[in-house]
């Protein structure tokens, strides 16, 4: 998978290093100094960032305009691999070339902070070092320029060795506070005492530990008491979010309050961090008004809408499915209106994600990641239920005996959701037209897998034996089909039971498996179910 996130750049990028030797590193140069000019929250043309690096400006500029958060980025790739074509050895360079560890022990920091860096715009090359592999190297000339145009973010990072002596007895007396009277684990420590004097947490680790170290009688972290197991921390983050009060699992589990309530901090730290969220970007999204624009797009495209029109409703739909024909269909303008606030939405919460720090991260900043979310899911909503009918009617096209109807408007569902997700409105084509083929895809390769499952069940129905004569059909075989069901693993019975509606759809989502695995799961039990069923035993 490409690291860019503009295709163009990454051409840009493959075109550079076929470039003569001198021609690249005079664009490396060129380069660099772009890096550090771009804005974050500006556009960039494409044509503007192929002269600045080049000296040359394409003619087949289209005009699009490309978000400066991804110039930033791609730009520091294109850097660092067309370095690499190189060949360049650090030691034959008359400017100093230092390693990622001649960086961290000269501002006497940790590799994840110079991480930090290189995203906020140190850059980075590739070299041969002596010892012939090819690492991350920083020229000094670019360490000084980052240095010089980011002075807080390097004092803000280096801050080991700026703690005065006034300021260490206060960590230290605060951090023995918090040990013996509050009861706080070393983690808790150094995460609200970071808060406190607005150092890193690593800083206050490190601080408190050295003290320790020197200091072994009168030791602080030794008085603490040890951290929750990640197993437990869960079982109390499912606590909480059930409403149970802090201070009943704080006495149910002989823990301070604070201590519950981080473990619940850190159980939406690691749900929110875990999902994969992809958005199409657009050059709206970086105005500095742009959540008052698409909103203004969307009402305005609201008030343009014309009345419903009487609709034709299929013969034979239960209630349910008539409703959906009562839903307004969206017009072009609002329906372009609410993918752009739909995707605006996602890229909230990715620029929100990517600034706050896990280690130090507040309720305020995750509510804030949770309501992007939250916006998101709602403008959803509203597109997959203006397009529910789409559903109905491509699932009746695919209807075959032996099929519910409804199972294939669930199957549909769920695909409708993901071509939400998918659809590019910057393509200018209607939705329909896409999630009509995303439908027709889907229904192609699922009726096929369906009609199979219920052959099989129909099969195996038909297998059982009659050993009860005195007790009623229905019951026998339910018997019988629990019977069969033991002889299957947890998963396998699971994936059954849910398929046929033995127990409900959420057993399945519970065991984390993909849908593939899931259908192969379930073939593998019913051939088992077939095979236990034709034999004597």
């Amino acid at each position: 998978m490409s690291r860019y996130r503009v295709e163009v750049l990454a051409g840009l990028a493959r075109q550079l290093a076929y470039a003569p030797l001198t021609v690249r590193g005079q664009q490396l140069s060129a380069a660099e100094s772009f890096l550090l000019a771009v804005d974050p929250n500006a556009t960039y043309s494409y044509a503007d960032v192929v002269e600045s690096l080049t000296a040359y400006r394409p003619r087949n500029d289209d005009g699009t305009r490309l978000p400066g958060r991804a110039v930033q980025h791609d730009i520091s790739v294109l850097i660092e691999e067309v370095s690499d074509s190189m060949d360049v050895s650090s030691s034959s360079l008359a400017e100093p070339v230092l390693s990622i560890e001649d960086v961290t022990e000269r501002f006497n920091v940790t590799s994840k902070t110079i991480q930090r860096w290189r995203k906020r715009g140190l850059v980075s090359r590739r070299f041969i070092f002596p010892d012939g592999r090819r690492r991350v190297g920083f020229l000094l000339s670019s360490i000084e320029r980052f240095v010089s145009t980011n002075s807080e973010t390097v004092e803000r990072g280096a801050n080991f060795t700026q703690v005065d002596l006034a300021e260490r007895d206060s960590m230290l007396r605060d951090a023995r506070r918090l040990a013996t009277r509050c009861r706080c684990c070393v983690r808790e420590i150094t995460r609200r005492l970071a808060r406190r004097y607005d150092r890193s947490p690593l800083t206050i680790l490190h601080t408190v530990k050295k003290f320790d170290t020197e200091n072994p009688k009168e030791a602080i972290f030794t008085r603490s008491p040890r951290e929750m197991k990640p197993a437990t921390r869960q079982r109390v983050a499912r606590a909480v979010s059930r409403g149970i009060p802090l201070i009943v699992l704080s006495r149910r589990l002989n823990v301070t309050r604070s201590a519950i309530y981080q473990a619940a901090i850190d159980a939406r730290i690691e749900r929110l961090q875990s999902l994969r969220i992809k958005f199409h970007d657009d050059p709206i999204f970086h105005g500095p008004d742009a959540e008052s624009q698409i909103r203004d797009l969307v009402q305005s495209a609201e008030r343009a809408a014309s009345p419903a029109e009487p609709v034709r409703i299929p013969r034979g739909l239960p209630p349910y499915l008539q409703s959906l024909y009562h839903t307004q269909l969206l017009s072009p303008a609002l329906e372009r209106a609410l993918f752009l606030q739909f995707n605006y939405c996602k890229s909230r919460f990715v620029q929100l994600r990517r600034r706050f720090d896990p280690e130090t991260a507040r309720k305020r900043e995750l509510d804030a990641l949770d309501r992007a979310l939250a916006d998101a899911r709602a403008v959803k909503n509203r597109i997959v239920s203006a397009n529910l009918r789409l559903v109905v009617s491509t699932a009746r096209r695919h209807m075959q005996p032996g099929l519910a109807l409804m199972e294939l408007i669930s199957e549909g569902n769920v695909i409708l959701m993901r071509a939400v997700d998918g659809f590019d409105v910057g393509r200018n084509f209607r939705f329909s037209t896409y999630g009509t083929f995303a439908l027709a895809k889907g229904f192609a390769r699922l009726v096929p897998q369906m009609r199979n499952a219920r052959t099989g069940s129909g099969e195996l129905v038909s297998d059982l034996p009659d050993r009860r004569d005195s007790v009623p059909e229905s019951l026998s075989q339910r018997d019988e089909v629990e019977k069969l069901l033991s002889r299957l693993d947890l998963a396998e019975r699971t994936v059954i039971a849910a398929r046929y509606g033995l127990v409900p759809a959420e057993s399945v989502e519970a065991l984390g498996l993909s849908r593939p695995r899931l259908r192969l799961l379930e073939r593998v039990a019913l051939d088992k179910l077939r095979q236990v069923a034709g034999s004597p035993n």
